[in-house]
């Protein structure tokens, strides 16, 4: 009984009755006390061992129940039973009684025996393996007695394998853990009720405790595998855990530990998440010599909660110091955000919210503290309110990224990107390093140069736009959560170190970062090849937690995202969008998104289309917002062509200071480029069919100015021509 990690002492007792020599050893074990109702005994007259429960109180024990396999051995009634008078005990008897009182009864430990058991009349004894637990009996009356529930195994029975089998169940029947014995090849031999009630009434393999799916468990038993035709294996953090515990236990005694976690489906039809603590141990069967694996589970969700507490308290006493090398109380806000939690007095919240002028005392003191370098409580709760606030418009498709860089004190893209993987619950689920990955995403945002339009800012709003596709685009149809955490990490890293120079100058103009490609995708390759490199470097790597196979398809996923913002796979992006998934969507026949099987390959174009909609989506943004990013991007590109001028390079096009830049050119951009894709991927998800109706509403904006312009133009024109 109890954990299956059993600790046993031996120890020496002297009987309170009498002392002498008739002192004995037992072993002992810790147990947690049941409650047995007398309505349920009747249930242990099927079991195929002797059960007895007893009194020990002195002078003598009382004799309260026993089951029908105790009674027929010992050939009496349960009357009999019940009013058998214990006389002439020897010492050792009365050793054994003060034994189990004290132990058992008293102190609730459980004891295990070897001992002989005689008939009512004398005329056999039978050598039994005894187990003595601690119970409370309640009667049907509603009283409740101490008493002790003596379980006995007979040594010579009919069949050694029956008497393994049983005396294995029977120790199972006990423990409050789910524990389970199987063959080597996986197949069930037995499990406890606390088994069958967690994983359900049909398990009969061992990849169902790990909580494995059909395409999870595929090719691990041969039961499972597949005659004809092909399969795909999925590779999941359970699905590696189950090898590397096989591995783990090739030898005898070797045992093997790990969390994981795991679906439960409850009563209401949900699906509730919980970590699982798997302990498996290698066990040699004692009747045929075979290997058998004995598995014991806990839900240790609670504990890790705690942990994740701790890791939290862990990361602000790391990143305290750094943080607050920042000139103003935004060290204050990141440190509630990555782990301090909200927390507002009532008096800063109604200064925050009282005055109403155009610059509040609130407001001047703000001022005042960030001119001193000193943030006072009331100033620090403003910001963090403000900060609040903006992170909470963040699964709005209006979303304004720059109200956000002015809250975190231009600090946007860290403070977003943990946001988002809080608010989806990627950290934990995939036990990421909260303290590994605050500096990584430090280190990131402070690689990103102050360029007009390729800078943090930008970055923040693509992983703004990203969380939003991935959440309420319609895409969570097809992907699952490892390809939602690569959604987030590749939008986060897609323009790392951008210089504001595009692929085709780098090229030309023979820079580093194209030799290093050789020309493929300069820009995009550096990005992941320096973000990358940060990951490697021990204080960054928050995926080392992370199985390698999972961490080896989580790379391939980021790399065929970034890669796809480059323009130059834009029309085989959106061809390939229009062929290989509008096409399979639009098919009846083709169950895909319905249940059925999404290939990874599709999984892939996926992510890359959603990561090129994010990248332009300030098309989509509140007009205010869309034309300030057009503005900073124009400017970007005239600095572009002011390098190819000192350079005496031809100028690329719409890069000229002196002609009309991309703010004039808006429409054509959009009817050449953008529509073709957005009105694939609004057909594909037709939940981001406002994304398409936000942009018409921009793009009549600048068709105005452009016909506005032309009018103008036109006017003057007849105006000279009248001079």
């Amino acid at each position: 009984g109890g954990s299956g990690e059993r600790t046993s002492t031996k120890m020496s007792v002297t009987p309170y009755w009498d002392s002498g020599p008739g002192a004995m050893n037992w072993e002992i074990t810790p147990q947690e006390v049941k409650v047995l109702r007398e309505e349920q005994l009747p249930g242990l007259d099927s079991v195929p061992i002797c059960v007895c429960i007893v009194a020990y109180d002195p002078p003598v024990p009382k004799n309260v129940w026993a089951n029908a396999e105790y009674l027929e051995i010992t050939t009496q009634t349960l009357s009999e039973f019940r009013n058998h008078q214990i006389a002439g005990a020897t010492e050792a008897d009365k050793t054994q009684w003060e034994h189990r009182f004290q132990t058992v009864q008293l102190r609730k430990e459980v004891i295990l025996e070897r001992c002989v058991i005689p008939t009512h009349r004398g005329k056999k004894r039978i050598s039994v393996e005894t187990s003595c637990n601690p119970i409370i009996l309640v009667r049907t009356t509603g009283e409740a007695l101490d008493c002790v529930l003596v379980t006995q195994w007979p040594v010579e029975v009919k069949s050694q394998l029956e008497a393994n089998t049983t005396y294995m169940t029977s120790l199972l029947e006990c423990s409050p853990y789910p524990l389970c014995f199987f063959t080597f090849d996986g197949h069930l031999i037995t499990c406890n009720p606390a088994a069958r009630s967690v994983f359900g009434k049909t398990i009969w393999m061992q990849s169902d405790i790990f909580g494995m799916g059909e395409r999870e468990r595929r090719g691990l038993n041969a039961a499972n595998e597949v005659s004809n035709g092909s399969f795909r294996i999925e590779r999941t953090e359970r699905r590696t855990a189950y090898e590397n515990m096989m591995d783990s236990l090739s030898s005898e005694g070797s045992a093997f530990e790990v969390d994981l976690p795991i679906k439960r489906d409850m009563e209401d039809g949900q699906q509730n998440i919980w970590y699982c603590r798997v302990y498996a141990q290698r066990h040699k069967d004692p009747v045929t010599g075979e290997p058998i694996i004995m598995v014991s589970h806990q839900d240790v969700t609670n504990l890790r909660k705690v942990e994740g507490e701790l890791g939290r308290m862990l990361m602000s006493e790391h990143t305290n110091k750094e943080l607050m090398k920042h000139d103003s109380d935004v060290a204050g806000s990141l440190l509630v955000l990555l782990g301090e939690g909200w927390k507002f007095g009532d008096r800063d919240q109604e200064e925050a919210e009282s005055p109403e002028e155009d610059e509040t005392p609130m407001m001047k003191e703000k001022v005042s503290a960030r001119e001193s370098g000193e943030v006072s409580p009331s100033a620090k709760t403003a910001q963090l309110q403000g900060l609040r606030m903006c992170l909470e418009r963040a699964d709005d498709w209006d979303f304004n990224v720059f109200e956000l860089e002015k809250e975190a004190d231009g600090l946007p893209l860290q403070v977003l990107c943990w946001h988002v993987l809080c608010k989806h619950n990627l950290i934990e689920e995939f036990n990421l390093d909260h303290v590994k990955l605050v500096n990584f995403l430090r280190v990131v945002e402070s690689g990103h140069l102050e360029n007009p339009y390729h800078n943090a800012t930008h970055v923040a709003d693509v992983v703004q736009s990203m969380h939003c596709l991935l959440s309420k685009g319609g895409l969570h149809h097809y992907i699952g959560r490892l390809e939602f955490l690569a959604g987030v990490i590749s939008a986060c890293v897609h323009d790392f170190e951008h210089r504001g120079l595009n692929n085709d100058f780098l090229i030309k103009s023979a820079d580093d970062w194209a030799i290093d490609s050789n020309d493929k995708s300069p820009n995009e390759s550096h990005h992941l090849s320096s973000a990358f490199r940060i990951l490697q470097s021990p204080e960054c790597n928050f995926l080392h937690r992370m199985p390698q196979a999972q961490q080896m398809q989580l790379r391939k996923l980021i790399i065929d995202m970034v890669l796809a913002t480059d323009m130059a796979e834009h029309m085989a992006i959106v061809s390939k969008l229009k062929t290989d998934l509008q096409k399979r969507i639009e098919n009846p026949e083709d169950y895909i998104g319905e249940g059925g099987e999404v290939p990874d390959s599709l999984k892939t174009l996926i992510l890359q289309g959603a990561i090129k909609i994010a990248d332009i989506g300030h098309l989509y943004a509140r007009q205010d917002v869309h034309i300030m990013w057009s503005e900073r991007l124009e400017e970007e590109m005239w600095k572009q062509g002011d390098v190819e001028k000192n350079r005496a390079m031809k100028v690329s096009f719409l890069m000229d200071r002196d002609k009309p830049g991309v703010t004039k050119s808006q429409p054509g951009f959009v009817d050449f480029v953008v529509r073709p894709l957005f009105d694939t991927w609004v057909a594909c998800f037709p939940e981001c069919k406002t994304l398409m109706d936000r942009i018409i509403s921009n793009y009549n904006y600048w068709k105005f100015k452009e016909q506005d312009a032309q009018r103008t133009n036109s006017s003057q024109q007849a105006t000279d021509a009248a001079k």
